[in-house]
């Protein structure tokens, strides 16, 4: 839903531990700064076209919260959203000029009435500023994240693939680190040493997967 300050006048947000949230999805967007802190813990995997998203694998626990000392960047601001980072494109901005946000009103977040206010009079408050803020730097991640996918996909990296996950098969990208060194000429050198970081973590998140690719 969009937030408004006419929908949302009274609503108040109250802090909880998003990682713990995170932790009990089967599968988690990442974006590219979660890739070294979190590789050695999931497999990660890239979402088949035309989507360009990366993706922890989880394992849902009740005993540990296997983010707690990193929740990935699309979930620290939950359970708000830039529109425009849930493919939204029709409006950037709302009519007053503050970006476009998306909320989940029945996120755990709002269930005691209790909290920080998103508006005042009809405006931002000083709290909902600074998630805006933050969510706007999410955003330029994101577009990083992106841009490094595709030209991983260009320069013939990722392959397709299927891999067994809680019990259901997730059509995915794998990487296929042999083609990596093959392949370096096809990246422009101003990307390279981005490129070949993200996909040696990555590649090394999938050694365990049980997985069945389709290219030799």
């Amino acid at each position: 839903m969009r937030l408004s300050p006419d929908l949302h006048a009274d609503l108040r947000l109250m802090p909880i531990d998003n990682a713990a949230l995170a932790a009990q999805q089967p599968i988690v967007d990442l974006l590219i700064t979660d890739i070294q802190p979190l590789a050695a813990r999931f497999p990660i995997v890239v979402s088949p076209l035309p989507n360009t998203r990366l993706q922890a694998l989880v394992t849902p626990s009740d005993t540990v919260n296997r983010f707690a000392d990193h929740t990935p960047a699309v979930w620290r601001h939950y359970p708000l959203m830039l529109a425009s980072m849930m493919g939204d494109a029709t409006s950037d901005t709302a009519p007053d000029g503050m970006p476009a946000l998306v909320v989940d009103t029945d996120a755990p977040h709002f269930q005691l009435g209790k909290g920080f206010r998103l508006f005042e009079n009809g405006e931002p408050t000083p709290f909902l500023r600074q998630r805006i803020t933050a969510l706007q730097a999410c955003a330029e991640d994101e577009a990083r994240t992106r841009e490094l996918i595709q030209l991983m996909h260009q320069a013939g990296i990722l392959e397709p693939a299927e891999v067994d996950h809680q019990g259901k098969r997730i059509d995915c990208c794998l990487v296929n680190d042999k083609a990596l060194g093959a392949n370096l000429d096809r990246i422009g050198r101003d990307k390279m040493g981005q490129i070949v970081s993200l996909v040696l973590a990555i590649a090394d998140s999938q050694q365990d997967l049980n997985v069945q690719r389709w290219t030799a």
